[in-house]
């Protein structure tokens, strides 16, 4: 598959999965360029300097400063005050440690939660990438082609940018909700880290790389399908929003069936990545039941409840379309529960939790 750095697709994809140093340094340099008033560059380097000798006086540096209200090390305390960069890269660490994977299997992977025990979270089965796949998901994206004009303007910016989509049904503003948007943030980092790390495992190709007569109104993003990292970040986020919004608890399953804004919005997304021509609706019922999976995880263990949702999504076995009645009846196929023991450790997540639900 052609690979192409300056593709819209890839660039917001890549930036969304930033290393969290990278966000850090890059917050770094940009605070060191400018001042809190605006003025930046070696002109405001030389009015620093010379204010300073003009009001410091005679200073040898030997009797120290002073020091007031000393800092308690590694708490809420401490992070509140940190830049958003540096801010940003202390939360991928936190949630660095709630999601691992299993790739050992050919073409089953396992997301497991450590915190739980290691416990199998979501198991993906690789669909046959045969004939019968592409017999049964190719007029799907021929059917959908018919819609692009129509959804132009939508595919355009959420191949960078699905969050002002959530913030259209939701008050949304980065200071009013500063904190659900960091911790939205740190969702989205988690769970493209996560998928990207699964496409490369099942490498499923493009559909263009099989139907040039797919021809996509993108460029198709240098990776493999499946999942759909829309779709992921997508219904994670419609999840915890959800939850946000009912006071702390979510049931993705409850939310679903009642199609709610969140849900609705979130298909349309995934959806969309079908109409453009880069996707499959397997890709996305992938991605779906992924992201809700992990959403309703994240928020159960902050909320302190005693058990959490675990699903299957067999590819293999799946035929048909991508929506919200399909979604429905394929999460309950294989799923469980499992326990949460209580007393977690969920560090700086804890507390940032409990802000972002006074947000709303």
């Amino acid at each position: 598959m052609a690979q192409n750095a300056a593709q819209a697709a890839q660039a917001a994809q890549a930036a969304q999965a930033a290393q969290a140093a990278q966000a850090a340094q890059a917050a770094q340099a940009a605070q060191a360029a400018q001042g809190v008033g605006g003025a930046g560059g070696p002109l405001l380097a030389n009015a620093l300097i010379t204010t300073r000798d003009g009001i410091a006086r005679a200073w040898t540096g030997q009797n120290g400063g002073v020091v007031t209200n000393p800092p308690l090390p590694g708490g809420w305390d401490a992070f509140r005050k940190m830049d958003a960069g540096p801010r940003s890269a202390v939360l991928d660490g936190e949630m660095a440690r709630l999601l691992s994977l299993d790739v050992t299997a050919m073409t089953t992977a396992e997301v497991r939660a450590p915190l739980l025990g290691n416990a199998k979270l979501v198991e993906l089965i690789r669909p046959d990438f045969d004939i019968d796949f592409l017999k049964d998901q190719m007029p799907y994206l021929r059917t959908y082609a018919d819609l692009r004009l129509d959804r132009t303007a939508e595919i355009t910016i959420q191949t960078g940018d699905v969050l002002s989509f959530f913030g259209a049904i939701s008050y949304l503003d980065p200071e009013a909700t500063k904190r659900s948007l960091e911790l939205i943030g740190a969702l989205f980092r988690s769970v493209t880290v996560n998928e990207m790390r699964l496409k490369l495992h099942f490498d499923l190709p493009r559909p263009i790389t099989v139907a040039q007569e797919v021809q996509p109104m993108i460029q198709t993003p240098g990776h493999p399908s499946w999942p759909s990292g829309h779709a992921t970040e997508a219904f994670a986020v419609a999840t915890v929003l959800s939850a946000l919004k009912n006071g702390g608890s979510v049931n993705a399953f409850d939310e679903v069936s009642d199609t709610s804004f969140y849900m609705r919005l979130a298909q349309r997304i995934a959806a969309n990545r079908t109409v453009a021509g880069v996707h499959y609706p397997s890709d996305s019922m992938c991605g779906a039941i992924l992201g809700m999976t992990i959403g309703e995880m994240i928020v159960n263990m902050l909320e302190g409840e005693a058990q959490t949702p675990t699903r299957v999504f067999d590819g293999a076995a799946f035929t048909g379309d991508f929506d919200l009645t399909t979604l429905k009846d394929t999460m309950q196929l294989g799923a469980g529960t499992e326990a949460i023991p209580g007393g977690l450790d969920l560090g700086l997540l804890s507390p940032l939790w409990a802000i972002a639900k006074t947000e709303w």
